[in-house]
């Protein structure tokens, strides 16, 4: 039975610390690239106005089990049209099923256009009605939440734009009734809208030119492409 030279052990072994040495300078560069970041800090001018508040501020858990009456509960006193937020619909999607809410939240991504209507993914996370996109001020704000919308004909034409890297979409307010299992939308939760207002227009946010970053980018690139051309070299020698 052989067993390897103590010289290539070494060798692998000093390898191995060095990708793991190259690894940490990486995270770190990268870490303490984005911290020196210049910010421009437009929080101020991305918060929504005029959004009415949470008919309730509590988030009502169901439990599926005999005896459990908190959704009847909530029905019980949940006024007609009140607004809801994603996360309490979540929580408890039984209490809200086929009532009439309000809802309030931010497009993003793709409207997506079916007969007669579109379906929308709108978001009432703090990144659509508090401080808007993170690029804009790179505070952390918890995950992105939201609720399907069916927009009909006559109501979508109203959205002038939707969230996306860099842009905040409009913000718009909803009416409408929610369903816990729409067959339409393969038995997910829908909130099926007949009421738009648009709250606060899209708004671009793009954050500032970082020229440290593109200083070591340029810098990186260079090293890169030399090393290739080194290692071209060597292998035609």
């Amino acid at each position: 039975m052989t067993s390897r030279p103590p010289r290539r052990r070494q060798r692998t072994r000093f390898l191995l610390i060095g990708a793991v040495a190259g690894l940490a300078v990486i995270v770190l560069g990268a870490e303490a690239l984005l911290r020196a970041a210049p910010l421009e800090d437009r929080r101020e001018e991305l918060r929504v106005l005029g959004v009415p508040p949470l008919a309730s501020i509590e988030v009502a858990t169901c439990a599926r089990r005999a005896g459990d009456d908190t959704a009847g509960d909530v029905r019980d006193v949940f006024p007609a049209g009140g607004r809801v937020s994603s996360a309490q619909v979540y929580a408890c999607p039984a209490a809200y099923d086929g009532l009439r809410v309000t809802y309030a939240g931010e497009p993003v991504g793709e409207l997506l256009s079916r007969r007669d209507g579109v379906w929308a993914q709108v978001n009432d996370d703090d990144y659509a009605l508090e401080v808007g996109p993170i690029s804009g001020h790179r505070e952390l704000r918890g995950f992105n939440t939201g609720l399907s919308v069916w927009l009909p004909d006559g109501l979508h034409e109203q959205i002038g734009d939707v969230g996306r890297p860099g842009r905040r979409g409009d913000v718009l307010l909803l009416t409408g009734v929610l369903y816990r299992a729409d067959p339409d939308d393969g038995g997910g939760i829908t909130l099926r809208a007949d009421r738009l207002e648009v709250l606060a227009p899209s708004i671009e946010v793009v954050a500032p030119l970082h020229r440290t970053q593109a200083v070591v980018a340029a810098v990186l690139v260079l090293l890169a492409a030399m090393t290739a051309l080194w290692a071209r070299t060597a292998r035609q020698r």
